[in-house]
């Protein structure tokens, strides 16, 4: 695999975004993939969008409901949601739409975002509180209150569904908790406090990266992995898995991959952009986007 530094900086007055091959002080906070589109949002910059060709820029002129982009995803219609931290905002065939807390959403902070089966939008902010948005309605949850106490400390750091419908959420205050539709189940698997990411793989396990390491469920039991198994540091920040159901496990002190067996790590002497990675996806074709506080890394598929 070859890593390859994509560093966006401005906008020509084209309106497209220059490509430079100096560091630039581009935050990657969130990417996003659906189709051959690439969403890359940045926390003052606006929204990204690579169509495989060229890049286009979106920003709060366009339509957004604001510049500072917190995060994303997409839904299996291609609709781009972007959460910040003014409410949040749907991208659907070039048109924008916003919604805020004067429409049903809990607070404009928005901390996490995931699209479940049915198009539901799963929303995190701060006050430990999780938004359901289908469409129409907001439904609102306080998660784990007794956790959270009287200040409703903490904010929803990450949020996925899983095959069967279940929504995990990771807080930095009530740790672990997962919703089946009907009940909520809290500190799953002892977990709590800093849970800041999760995904289910190809094979439906749920992997969560926590302050102590990356957590996988499969067959209902739990098993950590930690730096002493291989894995470059135990802060986990954020987590990808690609065809090969390969896992991509970003950190504060860079890249490491889990092919199930054997660890492999990266780091800017392999050709990172900077080893505190706050964003990964997998694209179509195997390629790895990488997002820092300092700009943005592929790490490309070469067989």
């Amino acid at each position: 695999m070859v890593l390859v530094s994509l560093l966006i900086s401005g906008c020509r007055k084209d309106n497209q975004p220059e490509v430079k091959d100096e560091p630039f002080d581009k935050n990657i906070t969130a990417i996003a993939i659906h189709d051959n589109n690439i969403w890359v949002g940045t926390s003052h910059n606006g929204l990204y969008q690579f169509d495989g060709e060229s890049w286009t820029v979106h920003t709060h002129s366009d339509g957004m409901v604001c510049d500072t982009i917190t995060a994303l995803a997409a839904d299996s219609n291609g609709a781009v949601w972007v959460g910040t931290n003014m409410g949040i905002s749907k991208l659907e065939n070039q048109n924008w739409i916003s919604w805020s807390a004067s429409e049903g959403l809990f607070n404009n902070d928005i901390r996490a975002m995931d699209c479940d089966q049915l198009n539901n939008v799963w929303i995190g902010t701060r006050n430990n509180r999780l938004v359901k948005f289908d469409g129409s309605n907001f439904s609102n949850y306080h998660i784990n209150p007794t956790a959270s106490g009287p200040g409703e400390l903490g904010h929803i750091h990450t949020i996925t569904h899983d095959q069967a419908g279940n929504i995990w959420l990771g807080s930095c205050i009530s740790g672990l908790s997962m919703f089946d539709g009907t009940s909520w189940f809290d500190l799953i698997n002892g977990l709590s406090v800093f849970v800041f990411s999760s995904i289910c793989d190809p094979e439906g396990n749920i992997w969560i990266g926590h302050l102590s390491g990356a957590y996988k469920f499969s067959d209902n039991t739990w098993t950590n992995f930690s730096e002493t198994d291989g894995l470059i540091s135990n802060s986990v920040f954020c987590l990808a898995a690609d065809q090969l159901n390969n896992i991509w496990i970003g950190t504060n002190a860079g890249l490491s991959k889990f092919d199930g067996e054997t660890w492999t790590s990266f780091t800017t002497s392999n050709g990172l952009i900077d080893n505190n990675i706050k964003a990964l996806a997998c694209d179509q074709e195997g390629n790895i986007w990488i997002g820092t506080p300092t700009g943005l890394t592929i790490l490309e598929k070469t067989w």
